[in-house]
């Protein structure tokens, strides 16, 4: 691991539900950053040409000469450089369920599904299309009773987690996941999902989740977590990074320190299966979006958490195994 000296910066742009879990994560630790403000959409020369990166997905860590894709591995980086006060079992149980719940299903997707047509970026045609090579099936033609119902399916996923969590973690009136006195990492995993939806401007809101589905009777002490949640971070004013520019945030991370090498796990079974080795090409990419853009490099380290590997332009990346592909390429590959 690199020196906790070594800068971070966050590639984002400030619309993204998935970048503002970690904002908000920053900001309630304090944590000093860099923000690097990114396009919504394609193409974003900061990452392609300063850093060699195909990967499309927002955000993305840089921390030194390492550079770290997708929010979960992030937000163990981020515990790892700066750890908090420890959790106990049952608490790290809270915490690990939640981050299931809101990463590792199709809630995101299903929720997606919901942003109404009323908004502005749904009318904007680039948007439309970037994202139709992002999202699952994100080009599929569905006729207006179909989305209907895709629609009303999307809206009954998203009302069960809403359900589940006030009746199970919210259900004894306690003010925040953990019962502390503030939000922690527990309360970031549990309501960034259902926050995007219940706190776009009226009246986009009432048309994303109808308010005679989901609303402060049914769900009250969900309903008032959200809002709780949403009222503490508003007033985290002053803890935004600052703001640099794609030619200055490459030139730290092409001279910053690079981590420690992970090792290649022999009995792993995709290292077994494909008969890899440090030092090999390999192809990384994401299964569940995004999966078109791919990236090449070799291969640094490979084992349970992350796969790492070097790009051409020296940049160690780093991805989590769950949810990501790696694939050795075989004969005289070439980065």
């Amino acid at each position: 691991m690199a020196t906790q000296q070594e800068p971070l910066i966050l590639y984002h742009y400030p619309f993204s539900p998935y970048a503002r879990r970690l904002i908000w994560y920053l900001k309630l630790r304090n944590i000093p950053y860099y923000q690097c403000l990114q396009p919504p959409i394609l193409p974003r020369p900061d990452l392609s040409s300063h850093l060699s990166l195909n990967y499309r997905r927002i955000p993305l860590l840089a921390h030194g000469g390492d550079l770290y894709l997708d929010t979960r591995l992030i937000l163990n980086l981020l515990d790892t450089l700066f750890p908090p006060a420890p959790l106990t079992a049952e608490q790290k149980t809270i915490e690990q369920l939640l981050s299931v719940l809101t990463t590792s299903t199709n809630l995101f997707f299903k929720a997606a599904e919901l942003l109404p047509s009323s908004l502005p970026v749904m009318k904007d045609p680039k948007f439309l299309k970037d994202r139709s090579t992002f999202f699952p099936a994100g080009g599929e033609k569905k006729t207006p009773e179909e989305r209907g119902l895709s629609r009303a399916e999307a809206l009954l996923e998203v009302q069960n987690s809403v359900r589940l969590l006030e009746e199970t973690i919210l259900s004894d009136g306690r003010e925040w996941v953990l019962g502390g006195e503030g939000p922690t990492r527990s309360d970031v995993e549990g309501v960034w999902v259902i926050h995007w939806l219940l706190t776009l401007p009226k009246p986009h809101s009432d048309n994303a989740v109808d308010p005679a589905i989901i609303n402060k009777e049914r769900y009250p002490r969900t309903i008032a977590w959200v809002n709780r949640f949403d009222q503490f971070v508003g007033v985290l004013e002053g803890r935004e990074g600052k703001v640099v520019k794609g030619p200055e945030a490459a030139e730290m991370v092409l001279k910053g320190k690079r981590g420690g090498d992970i090792g290649v796990d022999e009995a792993d079974p995709v290292v077994k299966v494909q008969g890899l080795k440090k030092g090999d090409v390999v192809e990384v990419f994401p299964t569940d979006s995004g999966s078109a853009f791919r990236d090449r490099g070799r291969l640094v380290g490979m084992g349970e958490r992350e796969v790492v590997w070097e790009n051409e332009k020296g940049v160690r990346v780093h991805a989590p195994r769950l949810g990501f592909r790696v694939v050795g390429v075989k004969g005289k590959a070439s980065l």
